[in-house]
């Protein structure tokens, strides 16, 4: 940090006249050492006083700001965010700070010229706190109810928390069966688990996953479907077995485990993990695997993030461009790249983001902020989330050289509005305990004997079609008819039949019919008629001789069952005992 004679002796005599010109008492004429002490002299307590009270309300903003941060130094991008525009440095209406253009204004006597920015020089600092008051801390503003559309596009709303408590279970239960699939080397989901994931998770994932109409369309692609895989590794709920996800020690407990601990427990544990940047996702950027150090570390940035949502109102619906304006504003910037020249657009070479304005906030952090929030956070619960398809959402990379053939930078471009749930309070840490907010119905239905559900008063909220597409299908926008198979489908998915006779009772003052009350008579009689008991081992035998030997010898005590004439079953927790019994028999079983 500089000192007010080392922030004078930096400036020739030249840059000097025109701050001596704000000052009556100092003569404009003498040499360079005779300007600094006049200067030095002019800003006393009083005479700073006295320039204070000529500097606008602006002005007075950025020496408050400079003055009480931490490091002392103003911050453009910060001040810009939180105020909407910078100060005036010169005297020229257009100048911006750290341009020559124009003679300076009263400001440049509280704020000196520091590391390409300006400061607040170490001993004007106690007489300037006599007076400057402390600034008001940034505030983030938010909405009480979303608009229809947001651009030209309307609008989906998708409360998570529930969905995350039921996809828990289903991604533990499909990791037991080793129904997960990765890469060796990436520990990536593979492209049948991203189909099947897909198809378990409630309400499906945010965006369908249908190919490019041609050849020149982008792909959005899976987004809860592939976080889920990442989550449960980084949280050590499961281990890789092969090119399969096994459940780990601790993901067997966590099957028996209240949901809501869990997921805290993944969220914590993903913002330490370095099994994936997310920014990697962002898959029109190139070159973040270039040698050398192109890449910051992940954690500091979610953790700035995580910082960020914990000041956000629970249950308050939020821009996400409002959202990045307020992290700024309030201090929790973060940075994406060291070397922002070896990532590129297109081509290494024109396409670098290496160029001014090529790599700002809204490029880089920004995008690695929607990511974060879109396939990580709303994935868990942490927040709701209200978007619109990505091609063409967003038009501030435009400019960039290479994205001739690009509707959108990232898949996660359509992310419009967010909201912290309080399951994500719980996970934040900001809340100590976890209480369901209650769903706040406005709407009356009319549930019939024929199975219909007709909306008789108000508008089903998003929530509320979600739960009513789950058990039954649509027939018109105001009407579902309650379905078997859907409703096996969701109990198989973890809603409960319970839920969904609470559900229709509350909206509904007459008592359920007869025939709806048989329809979950008989739903919950039939969607328990099978249960999957444990996860086995197929195996096959060289001949039906060995199938006998094996399941028929005193050993056994029930580690296997005949299948067929020549396969056996083996619980998947028995495999280790079954392999000692048929060494025993001098039988070997590889693999």
């Amino acid at each position: 940090m500089t000192t007010l004679v080392d922030a004078l002796s930096r400036m020739n005599v030249d840059q000097l006249k025109p701050l001596v010109a704000w000052l009556g008492e100092v003569s404009p004429k003498g040499r360079k050492d005779e300007l600094i002490g006049g200067i030095m002299r002019s800003l006393s307590a009083g005479g700073l006083r006295l320039l204070w009270s000529g500097l606008d309300d602006l002005q007075r903003l950025a020496v408050a700001e400079a003055l009480h941060a931490v490091d002392g130094v103003f911050h453009s991008d910060q001040f810009r965010a939180k105020h909407g525009r910078l100060p005036a440095f010169t005297t020229e209406a257009e100048a911006r700070p750290g341009t020559r253009s124009g003679s300076p204004t009263r400001l440049a006597l509280f704020l000196f010229p520091y590391d390409r920015s300006y400061c607040v020089p170490i001993d004007l600092r106690p007489a300037l706190r006599a007076f400057v008051p402390e600034p008001e801390p940034a505030l983030i503003a938010t909405a009480e109810t979303l608009p229809s559309t947001f651009g030209d596009a309307a609008l989906t709303v998708r409360p998570t928390e529930r969905d995350a408590l039921v996809d828990l279970p289903v991604m533990l239960r499909l990791a037991e069966q080793g129904r997960i699939q990765v890469g060796d080397k990436t520990s990536l989901p593979t492209a049948p688990t991203l189909r099947l994931l897909t198809e378990k998770l409630a309400g499906g994932d945010f965006y369908g996953d249908e190919p490019p109409n041609n050849g020149w369309d982008q792909r959005i692609g899976p987004i809860k479907a592939f976080a889920w895989p990442m989550l449960l590794q980084a949280a050590g709920l499961v281990q890789r077995k092969g090119g399969k996800l096994t459940l780990s020690k601790t993901g067997l407990k966590a099957v028996g485990s209240a949901p809501t601990g869990v997921l805290r427990s993944i969220w914590q544990k993903w913002l330490a993990s370095d099994l994936l940047d997310e920014f990697s996702r962002i898959d029109t950027v190139k070159g973040q695997r270039a040698k050398g150090r192109v890449m910051t570390a992940a954690a500091p940035r979610r953790d700035a993030i995580c910082e960020a949502l914990d000041l956000c109102p629970v249950g308050a619906w939020i821009a996400v461009d409002e959202f990045s304006r307020f992290m700024l504003a309030s201090d929790h910037a973060f940075d994406v790249a060291h070397d922002p020249w070896k990532l590129y657009i297109g081509d290494a070479q024109h396409g670098s983001l290496g160029y001014a304005g090529f790599h700002d906030w809204a490029i880089l952090q920004f995008r690695y902020l929607l990511c974060f929030l879109f396939e990580y956070a709303a994935p868990l619960g942490v927040i709701d989330v209200a978007y619109i398809a990505p091609g063409h959402a967003r038009r501030d990379f435009h400019h960039l050289w290479g994205i001739d053939d690009l509707q959108f930078l990232s898949r996660y471009d359509g992310l419009a509005f967010l909201r912290v749930t309080p399951l994500g309070a719980y996970c934040l840490g900001s809340s100590a305990d976890y209480a369901s907010a209650p769903l706040q119905s406005k709407v009356r239905l009319a549930v019939l004997p024929s199975l219909q559900v007709n909306v008789v008063d108000g508008e089903a909220s998003a929530e509320e079609a979600l739960t009513l597409g789950a058990w039954g299908v649509q027939e018109t926008p105001h009407s579902w008819r309650l379905d078997r198979h859907k409703a096996i489908a969701a109990m198989e998915r973890g809603h409960s039949l319970d839920d969904l006779h609470a559900f229709l009772q509350a909206r509904d003052e007459q008592p359920l019919p007869e025939t709806v009350q048989s329809f979950i008579a008989t739903c919950r009689k039939n969607g328990k008629a099978l249960k999957v008991a444990g996860t086995t081992l197929l195996i096959e035998c060289a001949d039906e001789q060995i199938a006998l030997l094996v399941a028929g010898h005193k050993l056994n005590a029930g580690l296997c069952l005949r299948a067929s004439d020549r396969h056996l079953v083996v619980r998947l927790e028995h495999e280790e005992k079954f392999r000692a019994l048929v060494r025993t028999l001098g039988l070997g079983m590889p693999g």
